[in-house]
């Protein structure tokens, strides 16, 4: 029998005795195991521990008074939380693909693959609809875990050594500045810290020839997670890989073929999350656009150096870069660290300033940001430099660094100190967080570098983790500190309240969908999306995916928008609600306590006879003529407006050239006369000042084209006389009221056209989560009109027929009828969807193609 052969050694062993060593090597390879997994879950729990402990110092949400409940977490993330709540427990008017409430009526596939879909916050669902706060604050939390984990685990990819220390240096990552001051408030963007290392992970198995189908589905969940974070975070791993690729000592065709084994995932790995991306890609080109807005990625050398120190925050926005001390002094060290090739350290540190730059300037910013620079925080990759600050922190850690090296890397911490210390980000507690974290953390690492025992570098380990814990702790508490002055126009600590609540059950115990909607008087104003957050079906919206037709259909019917189209408010008049089919209004009594209030509406589904689109007398053009053309009926008179007192006003091509007020002074009066007891209003879209009539409260204007484009606001009743008294004050020069501003609404002739839509409803109407399917009365003529935006995406048939694309009547989805028709049905699917599904359908062939040509190979071998 011949005995195995030791290959390392090159001689033989006894039988026996191979076995027993072959199992002492399974118990120690059992063992790494075990210390690897350990490893990250200490790392997770510290990285957790130390984000909680920071924001219960300073008493942040959850753990006291102090808000987080602000900006876009207020605006947007919450309320989709809610939204996605409710899609869970099937309470949602819509489903995955359509939104009814929101905008009344809007896609929502883009917005969930955007928002939503990162699988931690499905979470959501676990705790009661009032909470819901607490579940968006998790996601962040165990993203920080998770990324923490990742990175310990990537960290001894790139360079075997104790997993320990890579966890320390794992907390870094996961608490790192770009966490704490930009992503921990936007859930979604987390999931690129995870993505990152995990990214890096399957990008090492294409190194190392192994696991390419687990590395393509990797690949495919990060994608699907966020698209756009990954993007940055895919790039961030290809940067890591081409680096090992230029200090790798391989043949040029095996680093040829590792580039080639990456290359194929990341397409396989897109193309198995082909919907996550074309979806969003398409609603974004289709979207309301936003030009108005400028984008500064400049930032001062002594800013960005300041930014190094853990707790530092800046103000205008700059790359949020900090990672704590440890890995600071670590990457600090790196230059003299000469047990490590010249060349490695050399190539480490150009990349990491090569980096640092490009967020710097418009062309390589764009290339991060997906080729366009974002409206809000402009440095948003800042999460990708924090990581390779922490794997050229472990290069250095895992290669044992001289006292030496340390003292070089501690002279330098002084220096950068020294350099920044009056910089604007550089608070007192980031100065005093990297001043004696620096000292004690170094004491640490020199000690480590004496070469002691086991139980004393467990017990320096031990000190360390301790360090990293409070340091990091106190970095957190540091940016929530200085994020109080931000907070303090929130009056509330969490997004959901009483107020939130009651009005979600009033808006349930009302609720009479698809006969009608339940929607909310503006004076119940909670957030942008107070639709989703509530639980009702109006106008208000908040998304970046709004559609131009969506947006220009309900402006020119007189809603109001900021952001340039991409948040739409809540109606202030009777009409939009009631043509929109809005049956049911919720308005504020007294504290967190709401009424609910009946008020006229059109069906969802209505007829409009042949010839009934006209303006019916109103100014060509006017938002006046366009609503009755919508409705089908005269309602409104558009009456002559005359000046009379205060401040000038000038007659000029489009309307009254109006002075701004000054104060203590009237404002320029007007008048116009209109048949008593009308309902009158005002439309001056670009006003940005105030409006008053006689015996009414002033209602403000905020108009500022084309970011802010204000609605109709009503002026109050007409009296008895017929003249019609009000006055505008001006805040801005060069304001204008135009001539057809005011028009004036018989209640009357308004019931009327309602109850004579009403009586040719459908006779039967179902509407699901994006179809509609109404019959009409026999042999109906002209066209069916549904209450929502007539954006791309619909096919509607009429009496079985075939599908065919709606038409806009004034902005509304229409179905022309023919001769006579009784029955319509209409569905919607997100553009780039079918698209989409062929690109997943494509990906999973090629990934079944590689598994059985695995399998064959194994086979013949």
């Amino acid at each position: 029998m011949t005995a195995p052969i030791d290959t390392a050694a090159g001689t033989h062993i006894p039988q026996q005795q191979g076995r027993a060593s072959a199992a002492g090597g399974r118990r120690i390879v059992d063992r790494l195991r075990g210390s690897e997994k350990a490893a990250a879950l200490s790392a997770a729990i510290l990285s957790m521990t130390a984000f909680c402990v920071g924001m219960a110092a300073h008493g942040t949400y959850p753990f006291g008074p102090s808000t987080r409940a602000m900006n876009d977490l207020r605006h947007q993330y919450v309320p989709f939380h809610a939204h996605l709540w409710d899609l869970q427990h099937g309470a949602a008017k819509g489903d995955l693909l359509f939104n009814w409430q929101s905008g009344f009526g809007n896609g929502f596939l883009a917005e969930f693959f955007t928002y939503l879909s990162n699988p931690l916050s499905w979470i959501t669902g676990l705790f009661p609809r009032q909470y819901v706060d607490f579940p968006v604050f998790l996601v962040s939390l165990l993203s920080i875990g998770l990324a923490a984990a990742a990175m310990t685990a990537f960290l001894g990819r790139l360079r075997p050594g104790s997993p320990w220390l890579r966890a320390l240096l794992a907390t870094g990552y996961a608490v790192c500045g770009w966490t704490v001051l930009d992503a921990s408030i936007v859930p979604m963007w987390m999931t690129g810290l995870v993505a990152l290392p995990l990214l890096c992970i399957a990008v090492d198995d294409c190194l190392a020839g192994r696991r390419w189908v687990l590395g393509t589905v990797i690949f495919a969940v990060c994608w699907f997670a966020n698209f756009y974070s990954a993007a940055m975070a895919t790039l961030g791993a290809a940067l890591v890989l081409l680096l090992r690729l230029f200090l790798s000592d391989t043949a040029w065709r095996d680093r040829a073929r590792a580039m080639g084994r990456a290359a194929g995932m990341a397409a396989t790995g897109l193309l198995l999350a082909a919907p996550a991306v074309i979806v969003p890609a398409l609603a974004n080109k289709q979207s309301q656009p936003t030009t108005s807005y400028i984008v500064d990625v400049t930032t001062g050398p002594l800013t960005y150096l300041g930014l190094l120190l853990p707790g530092s925050v800046p103000e205008p926005a700059a790359p949020n870069v900090f990672t704590g001390v440890l890995v600071l002094l670590l990457v600090l060290a790196l230059p003299f660290q000469s047990r490590i090739r010249g060349r490695d350290r050399a190539a480490w540190l150009t990349l990491i300033v090569l980096t640092a730059l490009s967020f710097l300037f418009s062309p390589t910013a764009k290339v991060w940001q997906g080729f366009t620079l974002p409206h809000g925080a402009p440095f948003r990759e800042s999460f990708v430099l924090s990581g390779l600050l922490v794997m050229a922190a472990w290069i250095c850690l895992a290669h044992s660094p001289r006292p030496r090296a340390l003292l070089g890397g501690g002279a330098l911490l002084t220096g950068l100190v020294l350099l920044t210390y009056s910089a604007q980000p550089v608070s007192s507690y980031a100065l005093t967080g990297t001043v004696i974290g620096g000292l004690v953390v170094g004491a640490l690492l020199l000690l480590h570098a004496r070469g002691l025992g086991r139980r004393g570098r467990a017990l320096v380990v031990s000190a360390l983790a301790l360090s990293v814990l409070v340091t990091t702790a106190y970095a957190v508490y540091g940016v929530q500190v200085v994020f109080d002055t931000a907070r303090r126009s929130y009056n509330t600590t969490t997004t959901m309240s009483m107020l939130t609540t009651n009005v979600h059950r009033a808006a349930v115990e009302n609720d009479d969908w698809p006969q009608s909607r339940v929607g909310v008087a503006p004076s119940l104003y909670v957030t942008n999306n107070d639709p989703l957050l509530l639980g009702v079906q109006s106008g208000g919206y908040y998304s970046s995916y709004l559609t131009k037709e969506a947006v220009t259909g309900l402006r020119e019917l007189g809603i109001g928008y900021a952001m340039g189209g991409r948040n739409l408010w809540i109606p202030r008049d009777p009409f939009l609600n009631a043509l929109m089919s809005v049956g049911t209004l919720l308005e504020p009594t007294s504290g967190p306590r709401v009424a609910a209030r009946s008020v006229p509406s059109v069906p969802l589904v209505s007829l409009r006879a042949p010839g009934s689109d006209q303006a019916y007398g109103a100014p060509a053009g006017s938002v006046w003529a366009n609503r009755q053309a919508a409705l089908g009926a005269q309602v409104y008179t558009v009456p002559e407006i005359h000046y009379v007192k205060g401040p000038s006003a000038v007659r000029g091509a489009n309307g009254w050239q109006l002075s701004p007020r000054e104060a203590g002074k009237a404002w320029t009066g007007f008048t116009a006369r209109c048949a008593p007891g009308d309902q009158a209003y005002l439309y001056a879209p670009a006003l940005s000042g105030l409006s008053v009539a006689t015996g009414s409260k002033p209602m403000s204007s905020s108009g500022r084209p084309p970011v802010v484009m204000s609605p109709v606001n009503p002026l109050g009743t007409v009296p008895s006389d017929g003249k019609l008294q009000f006055a505008i004050g001006a805040s801005q020069p060069n304001q204008v009221l135009p001539y057809d501003a005011v028009g004036c609404m018989a209640p009357k002739k308004f019931q009327d056209a309602v109850q004579a839509l009403r009586a040719t409803a459908p006779t039967r109407l179902d509407v699901g989560g994006h179809t509609v399917e109404a019959e009409l009365p026999k042999g109906s003529s002209g066209t069916a009109v549904v209450a929502t935006p007539a954006i791309q995406g619909w096919s509607c048939s009429v009496d079985g027929g075939a599908s065919r694309a709606p038409v806009s009547y004034r902005g509304l989805l229409g179905v022309p009828l023919g001769a006579g028709a009784d029955r319509i049905a209409c569905s919607y699917s997100p553009p780039g969807l079918k698209a989409g599904l062929a690109g997943t359908g494509a990906g999973v062939l090629a990934l079944a193609g590689v598994l059985i040509a695995g399998i064959v190979r194994r086979r013949r071998a």
